[in-house]
């Protein structure tokens, strides 16, 4: 469960700015709140702004934070981590990006993880423990290289040594069977999925969905698309392979042997082909209708490589970050996506949805609390983005926050200068 979210001096972010999922002394909506044990998160956050405010940049950062740590064992010496502090300051160029995560992992505890890095070293690293008020240090790490340990000093200290400067220690530990950095490297590895790009969604749905697991996956997004009022009885999915004579053999990606690169050529294609079987009644006759996929509306097909990542996320609890939700869906189909994260009955793993989106029909105390709702907001004189919540605005519970947002009170609005065209 995240807890929150936090980052610096990253792309359009120079001055810190956080995303809190802890619920604030609010009581409405108490369905929207998830508990686990002492610890409270809302199940869904709404981030909304003018375009080129902040929003994707956000989604960019967590992305940014959670594949290094995923990837931080296979990066080898000197290779660049290729992050990008805030350009428009000469002294936020030469600065590191911070980063840090609050969050319950699967023991049931709160952890404190953060680091700082740029283009070519880590300079910071910490995680704490909270099994009372008061944290427990596991590591911390800084000047790149100094390391300090408390309880578990005796496990920790040696594996320094096996550590390079643009490693997570947090990474190298865990990778080392290291019992105190397992669970919390565990979590943020594989518990927080985030959608930047439509491209990495539609690769990644398609494994799933090719996998052991390729039942489940359809009847869940069988049920998806029903649910939301679209006209399929049933997902079919082949996977074909095409042997390829030699000369037309793919050329895979290079590897490395002995430091030469080498070209391997892949004998074969694999070609998925997708289609749908739409019932149609035609008088007292029944007929099945089959489309390829291709055919489809774009909204069918984003349900559909949405529908993987929904039934894990539901299972297992995950963090899902989904940026601009609402490409391609309709009003209605959205608000049922956000229904099914507060419906204890479906979401039954305590999963957690962050999504940005420019509908402003979702903007609504009847939806969110006030504590779910987020804002981006760019200053154009210098080039700096803030987050906020509409928690820190004295909004009434009868309020149309809806109008009050396009009238400007809470700002994140585009303002069009000159005339219409």
């Amino acid at each position: 469960m995240l807890i929150q979210f936090s980052v610096e001096n990253f792309m359009p972010f120079k001055n810190k700015v956080v995303l809190s999922l802890e619920p604030s002394k609010d009581k409405e909506h108490p369905e929207n709140i998830i508990n686990i044990g002492d610890y409270s998160a809302v199940k869904t956050i709404a981030i909304y702004g003018a375009n080129a405010s902040g929003k994707t940049s956000l989604f960019r950062a967590m992305t940014k934070a959670v594949n290094l740590i995923r990837n931080s064992n296979v990066i080898q010496v000197n290779q660049p981590l290729n992050f990008v502090p805030f350009e428009f300051d000469s002294n936020s160029r030469k600065k590191p990006s911070k980063f840090e995560f609050i969050f319950v992992a699967g023991d049931n505890n709160r952890y404190v993880y953060g680091f700082s890095a740029d283009q070519f070293n880590i300079y910071e690293e910490y995680l704490y423990l909270y099994k009372s008020q008061r944290p427990t240090l596991i590591f911390e790490r800084s000047e790149i290289n100094n390391y300090t340990f408390k309880s578990q000093k005796s496990a920790l200290e040696p594996l320094v040594r096996f550590n390079t400067s643009n490693k997570l220690f947090l990474a190298t530990a865990t990778n080392w069977n290291t019992e105190c950095t397992k669970v919390p490297y565990e979590w943020l590895a594989s518990y927080v999925d985030t959608f930047t790009e439509a491209n990495s969604l539609m690769n990644m749905a398609i494994e799933s969905y090719k996998g052991a697991k390729q039942a489940d996956y359809l009847a869940f997004t069988e049920h998806l698309l029903k649910q939301a009022d679209i006209n399929i009885s049933k997902v079919h999915i082949k996977v074909k392979t095409t042997k390829l004579e030699p000369q037309f053999g793919a050329v895979a990606p290079q590897l490395m042997i002995n430091g030469q690169p080498v070209q391997q050529v892949i004998p074969y294609q694999e070609v998925i082909e997708v289609s749908t079987d739409h019932v149609i009644h035609d008088g007292d006759k029944t007929k099945v209708y089959k489309l390829n996929m291709n055919d489809e509306s774009l909204g069918t097909n984003q349900l559909f490589l949405m529908g993987p990542f929904l039934k894990d996320a539901f299972e297992n609890g995950k963090t899902v970050v989904i940026d601009e939700i609402d490409k391609s869906l309709h009003t209605f189909i959205v608000k049922y996506l956000i229904k099914l994260f507060c419906d204890k009955e479906i979401n039954k793993g305590g999963a957690q949805l962050i999504f940005t989106t420019h509908d402003t029909s979702l903007l609504s105390l009847n939806t969110f609390r006030r504590d779910q709702i987020y804002f981006t907001e760019k200053n154009n004189e210098n080039g700096i983005s803030d987050l906020y919540s509409l928690d820190e605005f004295p909004v009434r519970k009868t309020e149309n926050i809806e109008k009050g947002y396009l009238l400007g009170r809470y700002g994140a609005i585009p303002y069009i200068k000159g005339e219409a065209l």
